[in-house]
């Protein structure tokens, strides 16, 4: 009964590692394409997750949401971070950090 117990929990370990793998793969994807966007240059060609939480979707499926942070530069000099939102494996947010502030 035991030996049974670890080889589920070690198939469940095995198919979460393949799915953050995976949304770590389109995650590298949607912020290139991000940058692309906004002719910058995405820096060390990597995210990283900040956030992971469980919620349900509009088809009351439950869903990972996974947030992911990345830097990026514009001038080459500059280190800038972006955000990124992902539900699955579907961009639901994205954003960038502004390189010109108002300052009021």
């Amino acid at each position: 009964m035991e030996s049974l117990l670890f080889i589920v929990v070690l198939v469940v370990v095995a198919l979460y590692w393949h799915n953050s793998m995976q949304s770590k793969t389109y995650a590298v994807k949607y912020a290139r394409r991000e940058c692309e966007k906004e002719s910058a240059q995405l820096l060390d060609q990597t995210v990283q997750r900040t956030r992971l939480s469980f919620s349900r979707d509009k088809n009351d499926q439950w869903r990972v949401w996974r947030e992911y942070r990345f830097d990026y530069s514009i001038d080459g000099v500059n280190r800038l971070e972006g955000r990124l939102v992902i539900l699955g494996y579907r961009l639901v947010r994205s954003a960038l950090q502004d390189v010109n502030p108002v300052i009021h």
